[in-house]
């Protein structure tokens, strides 16, 4: 799948927390979130409205998760690319609300005081 990445030097299990809130904030149907937790999964949309609608009305599946390395901490944002039900449009608009919610994610650590390292897409 491909998704976004990104880089900081905060604290694992807090970056994890942002990013829980900030796909809350922003209207996503998630997963729960416990103290063992490495990472959740963020829908909106339906797949059926999305197949019958296509581009309008893309269905957006994400997975994110934390993973912790001696330097720097990773989070990563694994997203959906639904050609078949609404093709580079939906694809288009499903990367765009990556975008938004890793944007919120990322000012979400730098308001608690984080650096943001670096940000990719892979």
């Amino acid at each position: 799948m491909p998704g976004l990445k990104l880089l900081t030097k905060h604290d694992a299990r807090t970056c994890l927390k942002f990013a829980w809130r900030a796909a809350q904030d922003l209207g996503y149907a998630l997963t729960p979130l416990d103290d063992s937790s490495k990472g959740f999964t963020a829908t909106r949309g339906n797949v059926i409205v999305g197949l019958l609608t296509g581009p309008l009305a893309p269905y957006c599946h994400f997975q994110i998760s934390v993973e912790s390395y001696s330097d720097r901490n990773e989070l990563v944002l694994e997203m959906n690319t639904p050609w078949f039900s609404s093709g580079a449009i939906g694809v288009s608009r499903v990367r765009g609300r990556a975008d938004k919610l890793l944007n919120a994610i990322a000012s979400a650590i730098e308001g608690d005081g984080g650096t943001i390292l670096e940000k990719r897409a892979f």
